[in-house]
């Protein structure tokens, strides 16, 4: 049986002092803001105790929606967008009409939010929790390909990049010393920081206690060196495979134009010949991206839309 990680494990140190510091002032941020897991007994805090239950039903995580405004007309608004268009006259209708794999979603989409809504959005970064929320959406859907997901895909996808907003907020002369960098991104970090904004966003994971291929799967989504796993490990049984799933997830979020780096926008074409695109077809799995992508981001948009946008005026 694998051991859960030390957050501080998966956070690699340096022999500059000066980079030495910042792990330290990393971990000690960690220590204090790092935790997705709402408080227990708030109404986000039992949501998230039920959602990740195996025994739990619809009708008791409604019981607690009803306690949580903002979540209950969310849920209402998003059940009722034009991407899901259930017609729900009130809130027991609309969580029936979504069901408790969207409602763990939304779940996770308000917890998460609100655990990091003080950290920074960079100027000009206006669709980071779109693309976040998209590559959530998915990174479940393309995990359903291969084996039935258990909710860690979704929010494997929802935070890898949170990483960032902890730079841009806690770190900002790193962070745009980074950014304005005529060296490729990761080689950026690597010169400016001892860990990669892959590391925060894995440190955060294991400090949630998140699944173990959840953890991994954030801290590796960067890495080629993963499809040396061989293909005839069972999917549900690599550690690595949700690192791939990302991987892939992240440039097709990049050719549905949600790259806030502004790089070039890969093509299908180049997309279909991206690496870990091949190494997943070699599974023998039907792998329809585009469809897929086309799908998953009109309902990112709604969901997007009800955390973000302000309600109409009656």
């Amino acid at each position: 049986m694998r051991l859960a990680h030390r957050f501080e494990d998966l956070l690699p140190n340096s022999t500059d002092p000066a980079k030495g510091r910042l792990r330290t002032k990393l971990i000690n941020l960690l220590n204090t803001h790092g935790e997705i897991i709402p408080a227990a007994a708030s109404p986000l805090g039992k949501l998230w105790k039920l959602v990740n239950s195996g025994n739990s039903s619809i009708d008791e995580c409604e019981d607690v929606i009803k306690l949580e405004a903002a979540l209950t007309s969310r849920i209402f608004r998003v059940a009722n967008s034009a991407a899901y268009n259930a017609r729900a006259t009130d809130i027991s209708e609309a969580v029936r009409y979504i069901g408790f794999k969207s409602l763990r979603e939304m779940v996770f989409n308000a917890t998460v939010l609100q655990q990091f809504s003080t950290l920074k959005v960079p100027q000009g970064w206006d669709i980071f929790w779109l693309r976040n929320i998209f590559i959530a959406r998915l990174c479940d859907r393309v995990a359903g390909t291969f084996f039935q997901p258990d909710g860690s895909e979704y929010l494997a996808g929802l935070i890898h990049d949170i990483g960032w907003l902890f730079l841009a907020t806690h770190f900002a002369d790193e962070f745009s010393l980074i950014i304005t960098s005529e060296k490729p991104i990761p080689e950026a970090e690597k010169e400016v920081l001892p860990f990669s904004h892959a590391n925060i966003a894995a440190a955060i994971a294991a400090r949630s206690a998140m699944p173990l291929k959840a953890v991994d799967g954030i801290a590796y989504h960067h890495k080629q060196m993963l499809m040396t796993q061989s293909t005839l490990v069972a999917p549900n049984q690599n550690p690595l495979f949700l690192g791939i799933i990302l991987a892939v997830c992240d440039r097709v979020a990049d050719g549905c134009q949600l790259d806030f780096f502004g790089r070039s926008t890969p093509s299908a074409e180049e997309l279909a010949e991206n690496p870990e695109v091949i190494w997943l077809k070699n599974y023998g799995r039907k792998l329809d991206l585009e469809t897929m992508a086309a799908e998953e981001l009109v309902k990112a948009e709604e969901i997007f839309t009800a955390f973000f946008a302000e309600p109409a005026k009656a």
